[in-house]
């Protein structure tokens, strides 16, 4: 674990299980209060252009275990809202500070979000990524309005309210509010939840993500992901496996999701019902969180690639 502010690029931490992974912070909160409330800012129009894409290695490594498992895949689901029908290129502002637990696979998840967005031969829904400064010098009304989609490769900490190279914390936290709220997406992976839960950003751990991390299962425990029959055809199941099995660091959060409103359970862990993945909308934007990703190997995994990708297109309301 690290207790200094981790590069965006290029965390400093190995593989494994983190002590400071399993409970929340001790550190109060520190910077301005989160804003409970805020207005419109106006739709998300998804400008395009290039986003400075993330170089290095193809994803993955370490070998995935396969995802079989029983019954099929996902036909085009109807479950999730109508889509506005978007298209063209977008850029992807990905946020990856580790203040506290710097998550080797951070590379692997910013690379996975950049190859993914060259998937689409037609350039119909291609994107650009760009890797955000720790000082969050995008997050102003201004500086949003250029990304489609704020995609959480892993972050930890208190990034907005407690971060000393943050100049305008308040602003930073009320500007990402605005931007969800006026059409904008979000979408994140494991981490993303440990993160802004000592209750300096409210409206982040309560309306945009619902709870955040309290502990997690040894990193490699086995588990059976299923389809949450209230939500099984969602778009972002698209082409998923109704069942399959994998490994992870499973996550338990603080609370569940599924009460909390506005909410959709997609999967959830066989063994004890545990949610996987969830998705909310949120004024005129959309957001897409999974607890899954902490081992480099996860990124590999034909599911969670597909997973992954569905999220972003669903969320900036191309699926």
């Amino acid at each position: 674990m690290s207790g200094a502010a981790g590069s965006s690029t290029t965390p400093g931490a190995g593989t494994g299980n983190s002590p400071s992974e399993g409970g929340a912070s001790s550190a109060p909160p520190v910077g301005g209060a989160g804003p409970d409330a805020g207005g419109s800012g106006g739709a998300i129009t998804g400008a395009g252009g290039s986003g400075g894409s993330v170089s290095g290695g193809a994803p993955g490594g370490g070998g995935a275990p396969p995802s079989g498992g029983s019954g099929g895949t996902v036909a085009v689901g109807g479950s999730g809202g109508a889509a506005s029908g978007e298209t063209g290129p977008f850029k992807v502002l990905i946020i990856s500070t580790a203040l506290e637990w710097a998550h080797d696979s951070i590379p692997t998840c910013q690379q996975l979000v950049s190859d993914l967005g060259k998937v689409d031969a037609n350039m119909n829904n291609q994107w650009t990524t760009k890797v955000e400064g720790d000082d969050l010098a995008d997050f102003t009304d201004a500086g949003l309005k250029a990304y489609r989609l704020i995609f959480s490769c892993n972050p930890t900490g208190v990034v907005f309210s407690g971060n000393s190279k943050v100049k305008d914390k308040a602003g930073a936290m009320k500007a990402l509010q605005t931007y969800m709220e006026g059409g904008g997406a979000f979408a994140g992976v494991h981490s993303a939840s440990d993160f802004e839960k000592t209750n300096g950003f409210p409206w982040f751990t309560n309306t945009l993500m619902g709870s955040y991390f309290d502990h997690h299962d040894n990193d490699g425990t086995q588990g059976s992901v299923t389809l949450d029959a209230n939500n099984s055809t969602h778009p972002v199941l698209k082409g998923l496996s109704t069942s399959y099995s994998t490994q992870d660091e499973w996550y338990y959060m603080n609370r569940d999701v599924s009460a909390q409103p506005g909410f959709k359970i997609l999967q959830r862990l066989a063994k004890d019902n545990r949610a996987v993945s969830w998705v909310k909308e949120i004024g005129m934007g959309r957001m897409f969180y999974t607890i899954r990703g902490h081992n480099k190997s996860v990124y590999a995994e034909k599911e969670f690639k597909t997973l992954v990708q569905n999220g972003i297109m669903w969320t900036t309301k191309r699926l």
